[in-house]
């Protein structure tokens, strides 16, 4: 057995011991609290039944009286008042003890007695209406009739069935008493007797116990002790006989294999050694890759400043070009006074244009900073897709006019529903299908299909332009970033709405991707999920 175990087991033993002494105590403390209450309560009761008798003597005395001499009202009423109050008492003692009283039997015992009250104070009602009634015979001058009425109801039932129920209950209540008086005595000798079984059997439990530790663990931490001094002065064929299968004889065993193993211990130190050394080369080449990694973020950190920087740069061209081209259509307005209606219908038409331009860049700005504070909300909603394409479709078709493009839809006969925003859908959409237009040359075709696939409805918006390089299809949707082809190109976008378009269709647990290249254009997918029964 190990010593572990043993020592629980030891420890396990004294601590169901001390449980167990303390559960005796207290259910020794809890009997002998309620002998205690019960013994309380029954002199409580007694004290209260010895006033009753009084009180009901003295009632009795008044009715008497009142044949002898007459009324005596203040006398009666305070003699009523008292044996009513103390018979409430009784009750209220009783209901009290049948609160805490555990056993059924004495319970009953107490709810027979609470019966004896009733009949009591029902003999006392009687005495009410015999007093009433004798009243009214001595006030109608019919003494003779008042002395048999007293005679036969006072003297010859109500007193002799008062005084026995007085009696019945005193009884009880004395022999309650002599059992908790008998109970205490019984639980002391019981007490005494079992205090000195639990003594007995806590000394026994100790010495076993110390008798115990030092065979288990005293005698071979000693041994050991002894052998680690030999040891110590340089004798390594000290051997110290393990006298257990326990831990410590476990260790003894050891403890001899581990002066057999000293001179072997160098080489292992020596390997130990070329391990450490071998992963500290490791360590520092891990070390320089990530320093490599950390090169490689710098790098991409300074190109999205870079990016920032010619955004900035690019805002302020893109708000400079209409600023001065309005302010010039203005002037010409202004200075040309003989121009003809329709010259400035052409002036304003041209300053509603470029107003409108600085506007959907402003508006492109503050959707980006808006959706950065969580103030843009998505509204979802069952959104049929064939009506966000037409719609979209419909308010391209000026903008491909001016430059000669075809706008050319594939879509499914069958509704494709998913749950979305309709109007940032749209947003979306608008942003791709602009893109593809811009960027597709003059007289090409721009292709907008939708099919769904495994629960997915996937819109597809591809044109004949140049196209993105491989590199550039992650870093399209990063704001601020125009693509290398288009740097510096007025009129070519902001920068700001594929990541738009990005921030989208992430909010409807989509996916935007883009492919091509400049043979075959740009392709830009939108994945969205079809709402639940759609598919």
């Amino acid at each position: 057995m190990r010593i572990r175990t043993k020592i629980l087991s030891s420890h396990a033993i004294l601590a169901a011991t001390v449980a167990l002494i303390c559960v005796v105590i207290i259910f020794t403390l809890r009997v002998a609290d309620g002998n205690r209450r019960q013994l309380a309560a029954s002199y409580e009761q007694l004290r209260n039944i010895d006033l009753i008798a009084t009180e009901a003597n003295h009632y009795v005395e008044q009715i008497a009286e009142l044949i002898i001499i007459g009324p005596q009202g203040a006398d009666m009423e305070h003699a009523r008042a008292a044996l009513r109050s103390h018979i409430a008492t009784q009750r209220v003692l009783i209901a009290g003890e049948i609160d805490w009283l555990q056993d059924p039997e004495e319970r009953d015992g107490e709810i027979a007695e609470l019966a004896l009250i009733d009949r009591i104070e029902a003999l006392v009602d009687d005495l009410d209406e015999v007093y009433a009634r004798l009243s009214s015979e001595l006030a109608a001058g019919r003494r003779d009739v008042a002395d048999a009425l007293y005679r036969d109801e006072v003297e010859d039932r109500l007193d002799d069935e008062l005084g026995a129920l007085i009696a019945e209950v005193l009884a009880r209540e004395q022999d309650e008493a002599e059992k908790s008086l008998a109970a205490s005595a019984r639980l002391s000798r019981q007490s005494i007797w079992l205090a000195s079984g639990l003594v007995l059997v806590v000394a026994t439990l100790g010495a076993v116990n110390v008798v115990m530790l030092n065979r288990t663990v005293l005698r071979p931490v000693t041994a050991l002790a002894e052998a680690a001094d030999a040891v110590g002065r340089g004798d390594l064929s000290h051997i110290v006989e393990p006298g257990s299968e326990d831990e410590l004889g476990h260790l003894a065993q050891r403890f001899n294999r581990m002066t057999r193993q000293i001179l072997d211990q160098r080489d292992a130190l020596q390997s130990t050694n070329e391990t450490l050394e071998r992963q500290v080369a490791e360590r520092t080449a891990e070390l320089f890759a990530r320093s490599e990694e950390l090169e490689t973020v710098n790098a991409r950190l300074r190109e999205i400043d870079t990016s920032r920087a010619q955004f900035f740069a690019d805002i302020s061209h893109e708000l400079r070009t209409p600023l001065t081209i309005l302010r010039g259509q203005a002037e010409i307005a202004l200075r040309r006074r003989d121009a003809t209606p329709e010259q400035v219908r052409e002036t304003l038409e041209a300053v509603v244009r470029k107003a409108g331009q600085m506007g959907r860049l402003v508006e492109d700005m503050l959707f980006l900073a808006r959706s950065e504070h969580g103030a843009v909300g998505v509204e979802l909603e069952p959104v049929t897709l064939q009506e966000i394409v037409s719609e979209t479709l419909l308010d391209s078709q000026t903008l491909a006019r001016r430059k000669g493009i075809v706008l050319s839809p594939r879509q499914p006969l069958d509704p494709v529903i998913v749950q979305g925003d309709a109007d940032r859908l749209r947003q979306a959409l608008q942003i791709t299908l602009d893109n593809a237009i811009k960027f597709g040359p003059e007289n090409s075709t721009v292709r907008i299909a939708l099919e769904t696939s495994d629960g997915r409805a996937v819109i597809r918006v591809q044109d004949e332009g140049p196209g993105f390089a491989e590199a550039e299809s992650e870093r399209v949707f990063t704001r601020f970033y125009r693509g290398e082809a288009n740097r510096g190109k007025t009129g070519r976008g902001s920068g700001l709405g594929l990541s738009i378009a990005k921030w989208i269709v992430e909010r409807h647990s989509g996916a935007i991707g883009v492919d091509g290249s400049a043979e075959t254009g740009a392709t830009v997918t939108i994945d969205l999920p079809l709402a639940a029964g759609a598919a």
